[in-house]
């Protein structure tokens, strides 16, 4: 499990907020928000971006995706989010094809090189 505990209590820290504030904001009880600061327990993904909304931290920041080496996850640049925005508009049907086509070019490229 990503232990986040550290970096919540730090950001309520600097917002001046508490755990009880933290709670009342997201509807859950202040124990919830106690085991997230302690690493007991890790909220849900509806929860975490909730989270990340009202302390105003970027989520992969707080998933420390850098850190864990998983820089792969990330989008790198324009033409990454382009092809991605692309993709996601397609049926799922279509997203099949797509993904075979892209792999294929892949090949060819490589295959150039």
């Amino acid at each position: 499990m990503l232990k986040i505990g550290g970096i919540l209590q730090a950001r309520m820290v600097q917002k001046d907020m508490k755990q009880k504030e933290l709670a009342n904001l997201l509807n859950v009880d202040q124990r919830t928000i106690s085991s997230y600061c302690k690493n007991i327990s890790f909220p849900n993904l509806e929860t975490l971006s909730a989270i990340c909304e009202i302390l105003e931290l970027d989520l992969n920041e707080l998933l420390q995706i850098h850190a864990k080496g998983n820089e792969e996850l990330l989008i790198h640049d324009d033409i990454e989010l382009s092809l991605l925005q692309h993709f996601r508009k397609l049926p799922n049907g279509k997203k099949r094809v797509f993904a075979k086509s892209m792999a294929q070019l892949i090949t060819l490229l490589h295959e150039e090189e």
